[in-house]
């Protein structure tokens, strides 16, 4: 929660600047000045709004199409632990009910831990939940299927275990996205364009105008903001919380 109350610092700091600069800028050139611009002035803002809002469209659809991604991503490796979990039912007497306790200090594990590094940006694995896939795979080598249908599940479960495994090494190492410089550019520069084109705007009421500034620029900055911790859904203001390992959590 820090971090996101500096976002609002940040946000009511840049939007008051604004405001000053409007204000000084009344003061400088004059109201009625201004306001004999106004029919040019608007047909140039609304072609500088609508590159900005396609701009801005196109980092949205990015970074959202990453988050989609990570989320899918967290939810399989849940998924898969979940089914190895269920499949150990049918080894009740050749280690079965060790691995179910294995999975158990794996969910724990990156729940706690792990999620906690990767919310400070620490995409390296906790040493718990390294400790608890090792000992996982260990329990995995130790089970002897003896019928066919334990052959049949014991072979499922490597299976999961193998797709947990990446899922697991493509949440730590893969979802790492950043925005190229030039979009960012391109979105930062825009902004400061479209906020700075509602300065040269004069209308009869100096409060209503400074309101009107301060919320347009509060808008543009919060989205701003808002896309640079959206595209690393792993971290920032806890963007992705772990919801389907919780989950698996409860029911374990």
């Amino acid at each position: 929660m820090s971090v996101f109350f500096l976002y609002v610092a940040i946000v009511i700091l840049l939007s008051s600047l604004a405001v000053a600069v409007m204000l000084w800028l009344r003061r400088r050139i004059g109201g009625e000045t201004l306001r004999r611009n106004h029919e040019v002035a608007g047909f140039v803002y609304s072609v500088v709004g609508a590159i900005f809002a396609v701009t801005v469209a196109l980092m949205v659809d990015t970074v959202h199409d990453e988050y989609i991604a990570s989320e899918r991503c967290a939810s399989s490796e849940a998924i898969a632990a979940g089914t190895i979990y269920h499949l150990a039912d049918w080894f009740p007497d050749s280690g079965g009910k060790t691995l179910q306790l294995n999975l158990r200090d794996y969910v724990n594990a990156v729940v706690g831990p792990e999620w906690a590094g990767m919310a400070r940006a620490v995409h390296r694995p906790a040493p718990e939940a390294e400790a608890a896939i090792l000992a996982l795979s260990a329990s995995l080598k130790a089970i002897k299927p003896e019928t066919a249908a334990q052959q049949a599940a014991y072979s499922e479960m490597l299976q999961r275990f193998t797709a947990l495994r990446e899922f697991r090494y493509t949440r730590l190492y893969g979802k790492r996205y950043e925005l190229p410089f030039p979009i960012w550019f391109s979105v930062i520069f825009g902004g400061v364009i479209t906020i700075g084109f509602t300065l040269f705007f004069s209308m009869q009421s100096t409060r209503a105008q400074a309101l009107l500034i301060f919320f347009v620029s509060a808008m543009i900055w919060s989205n701003i903001l808002i896309i640079s911790e959206v595209q690393y859904p792993f971290n920032g203001i806890n963007i992705t919380p772990p919801r389907a390992m919780l989950q698996l959590q409860h029911r374990f």
